[in-house]
């Protein structure tokens, strides 16, 4: 199997829909599908349920929150590859997988990740720039090696952490990652991790992995609790300096 695609959700009635007919509808056939539901209440399971025939695999039971469900997924995942994407969350477009599989991909990249698509909740469409050097990396639009998981751990499950997937990307050595030209994912914007107390414990971590400096961390959470309060046309030349 060549990737598992994961999806997990808990009471995503209203986006759970779009999320599975995008992945079903991939031209690129050497899959799995698997949905984690967190036990919903509200109907997901019966959306799920009309799609069954082209679903992997079905668990709906109560969980630990987001990183548990995930941790489950990679447990039952028989791909060489992983790729989640979570409720409301879809492919680009039907060929992603076809592009990506298409490509020469060497022994040393066990990590592949795009730029994405903003969705905004106005309905409005943009593309986000990722950049591993700066930490601008979103798990819907990576593709990995499973086997990354057998040296770098899981993702740890605790009320208090919902980086789990940053501190993850950031134990991986840089050599492993190839950014590709195929977007990959098309994002709903908004969730937990758009907190800013989650942007706050990205900026912690790259200063645990050295990544920052501890002076950057308190210049850019100063300009994190002034933006409002500075002028449109000097923000650039502020984010320009901190190289954000």
């Amino acid at each position: 199997m060549r990737i598992s695609i994961i999806t997990i959700v808990f009471n995503g009635k209203d986006e759970i829909e779009k999320t599975i007919q995008s992945v079903i509808n991939q031209s690129f056939n050497d899959c799995e599908y698997i949905i984690i539901d967190g036990e919903s209440s509200d109907g997901t399971l019966d959306v799920i349920k009309k799609h069954s025939s082209k679903i992997s695999k079905i668990v709906s039971e109560k969980d630990n929150g987001i990183y548990d469900a995930m941790n489950k997924g990679i447990s039952y995942a028989n791909g060489e590859w992983l790729c989640f994407m979570n409720a409301g969350d879809t492919f680009a477009d039907d060929f992603v997988l076809e592009r990506i599989f298409n490509m020469q991909i060497d022994g040393d990249t066990k990590f592949i990740y795009s730029d994405f698509i903003l969705q905004k909740t106005s309905g409005e469409e943009c593309v986000i720039r990722t950049n591993k050097h700066k930490g601008l990396i979103l798990h819907q639009a990576s593709i990995y090696r499973k086997s990354l998981h057998l040296s770098f751990g899981l993702y740890v499950v605790t009320d208090s952490i919902i980086i789990s997937d940053y501190m993850f990307f950031s134990s991986i050595p840089e050599k492993y990652f190839k950014k590709v030209d195929v977007i990959i994912a098309r994002f709903l914007d908004g969730g937990v991790s758009a907190a800013k107390w989650c942007y706050y414990h990205r900026l912690c971590l790259d200063v645990i992995y050295k990544k920052r400096k501890m002076k950057e961390l308190f210049m850019l959470v100063i300009y994190r609790e002034l933006i409002g309060l500075i002028p449109v046309n000097f923000r650039r030349k502020i984010k320009k300096l901190l190289k954000i």
